[in-house]
């Protein structure tokens, strides 16, 4: 009972206190300034041009327009299934109706439920929450910017420089660590895509609002466009945060403090005019919706994230893809919370980050043509980049034709195992390599049945120690069902494991991807692993192996490592290899989320799943051992 109690005194405190603000703010507005009556700032109105009248019309329905699309970056990023015209459409009317009648949360909440009743309750509040904190946040970093463009001083330049750097870190923080867990809760951060699209139509909708207001004051008022926008984003913070209906009385006192120089009456006048346009109008328009909801013409929850053609979608597990496909790399999916995604008979190995949607490699099967649009709508369902990572020449030209932009990034290093021979003189380093290993009584075996994990885990465990860790995402870390699966070349020296190389396995094409070796192993040991891989799949018949790829831009010698001059040995076939995005833009986040996923990946969680990708005989006890991610990337 009394915590029933405690609870409706905090219920009724929430409802009143708002109230009390306003109520204190308009007897404070009286006090401090000596307001004519209401019928002399009547009078004071018909001085506003009709062109201004029409213009502070246009300038509100600009407004709405950006926060319509507010709503629908908040509704892509709860994952909520509104498709984006009918969550713009709520998103409007919502935010019109919540910000005439005040109590932003509950009635916020409650146009949204009402309007959109796919949405439970407990969404509905998110969304609210959602929009209403992280428009208060991109508020605040307009106002340090405008605070350090148009600062009346040094020092409140100082304030806005430091808004801005707080934000700069804020985003900073949500890209190296997209979630949080605290207690069991799950706090999912905004992508940088999101963050940089609810930072402009915030602008927008502040702008075009304060450019409503500036239109709207009487003729003579003698007030500059940058000066009144500064104090009006001051002091609609104020007046969202006091939560008042219409911000009625925090709005007022707050613009007349800001401005100290203008005429009261005025400012009041203009403010009056300010809201008939931009308050009473748009919420008699939402409270119409309200009670009508077929007005909004709901739209159906999108059983596809892309509007884009009727290729339609169906995602896949990693263990679905086909023993016979054009590139065995796209095998890593396994381990690092990839999936396999159809778009209509297009399927592609897909990468879903915080940051980004990729599609790794080339497309597992259909035609590239049909997959860049496809891909981009479904990274926009998620506020997300969109790019093909490490695709063919072929698939970045397919990219280019839409318009996307390309860069080559990578080279792979072929292998032809029926015509590969160590003699010639493009092979003297490697004979000698191998003639080192031999000399120290090194023996290599392609390993077709039981492997020695036990071994192997310690000479992967010396090796991140020596390394300081495995890179991940597109390269493997060890794991013995994901070793399991694949082709395995061990190096002994007598009784003793010194190194093991796996390769992910097609059907024609095997690609190299655990590389591990002792400290202190036999010169040459890697060089006899990949010529031991290379007679095992002539042996199987196999007509590609790809010893995987090694940079190739402008920065690559910094990041080489020995790496192309060990695969110089061989002397493979090099085939480019590139990236493709929408735009520069979602190019370079797209290289910035890679880094981070391969330089900081998440360690693959074990669990049994049935592997139908590989349809060569292995051993039972290697099947059961199948692994596959829990979480995504």
């Amino acid at each position: 009972m009394r915590a029933r109690r405690k609870q409706t005194f905090a219920n009724s405190l929430r409802v009143v206190t708002p109230l009390l603000i306003m109520a204190g703010c308009l007897f404070a507005l009286t006090r401090q300034a000596d307001l004519p009556h209401f019928h002399d700032l009547l009078g004071l109105l018909t001085q506003v041009p009709a062109p201004h009248w029409i213009g502070a019309l246009g300038a509100t329905v600009l407004s709405f327009w950006a926060l319509g699309r507010y709503d629908a970056v908040a509704h892509r990023h709860l994952r909520s299934g509104i498709d984006d015209r009918t969550a713009r459409r709520a998103g409007m009317a919502a935010i019109a109706f919540s910000q005439a009648v005040g109590f932003g949360l509950f009635s916020g909440s409650f146009a949204r439920w009402r309007l959109l009743p796919q949405l439970n309750p407990l969404l509905s509040a998110q969304l609210t929450g959602f929009v209403g904190i992280t428009f208060m946040t991109a508020l605040a970093v307009i106002c340090g910017i405008f605070l350090v463009l148009v600062g009346p001083s040094w020092g409140m330049r100082l304030v806005g420089g430091g808004i801005l750097f707080a934000a700069i870190a804020a985003v900073g923080l949500c890209f190296l660590h997209p979630e949080w867990r605290i207690r069991g809760l799950r706090l999912r951060f905004p992508s940088v895509q999101a963050i940089l699209a609810l930072a402009l139509w915030t602008m927008m909708d502040v702008t075009f609002a304060g450019v409503a207001l500036w239109l709207l004051l009487p003729v003579g008022h003698g007030i500059g466009l940058d000066v009144l926008l500064t104090a009006y984003f001051l002091a609609l913070g104020l007046a969202i945060i006091s939560s008042s209906p219409g911000g009625a009385g925090p709005l007022e006192l707050a613009m007349l403090t800001l401005l100290p120089g203008a005429d009261p009456a005025t400012l009041v006048a203009g403010l009056l005019a300010f809201r008939a346009v931009y308050y009473a109008l748009p919420a008699m328009l939402a409270g119409a919706v309200l009670l009508w909801p077929r007005l909004l013409r709901h739209g159906k929850a999108m059983p596809d994230p892309w509007e884009t053609g009727d290729l339609g979608c169906d995602l896949r597990p990693a263990a679905s893809q086909p023993f016979v496909r054009p590139q065995a790399e796209t095998a890593v999916l396994l381990q690092n919370g990839g999936h396999v995604m159809a778009f209509g008979l297009n399927q592609v190995a897909l990468l879903d980050s915080p940051q980004l949607s990729a599609v790794l490699f080339d497309p597992i099967s259909g035609r590239q043509d049909e997959i860049p649009a496809a891909l981009r709508a479904h990274a926009l369902s998620r506020n997300a980049a969109a790019c093909f990572y490490k695709c063919s020449a072929r698939t970045a030209l397919a990219a280019r034709q839409e318009g996307w932009k390309i860069l080559r990034v990578a080279q792979d290093a072929i292998l032809a195992p029926e015509t590969f021979t160590v003699e010639g003189s493009k092979h003297r380093q490697l004979r000698r390599k191998l003639r080192h290993a031999e000399k120290a009584g090194l023996q290599v075996e392609p390993a077709w049945g039981t492997l020695p994990l036990t071994q192997m885990a310690q000479v992967d465990a010396a090796w991140t120690r020596q390394h300081g860790g495995a890179r991940g995402t597109t390269m493997g870390q060890f794991e013995p069902g994901y070793v399991a699966i694949q082709m395995t070349c061990l190096a002994w020296l007598e009784d003793r494991l010194v190194g093991f190389m796996t390769f992910h396995r097609a059907a024609d094409e095997w690609c190299l991807d655990l590389v591990r070796q002792l400290p202190g192993a036999p010169d040459g040991t890697a060089h006899a692993l990949i010529c031991t891989a290379v007679e095992a799949a002539r042996d199987a018949g196999v007509r590609r192996l790809s010893l995987a790829s090694v940079p190739d831009h402008r920065f690559s010698a910094r990041f080489d490592g020995g790496l192309r001059q060990f695969k110089s040995c061989f002397a493979p076939t090099w085939e480019a290899r590139y990236m493709a995005a929408p735009s520069w833009a979602q190019m370079g986040l797209a290289i910035a989320e890679m880094t981070r996923l391969v330089h900081r990946p998440a360690r693959p969680e074990a669990a049994m799943a049935q592997i139908d990708m590989l349809q060569d005989p292995i051993p039972d006890d290697t099947v059961e051992n199948a692994v596959a991610a829990k979480r995504t990337a």
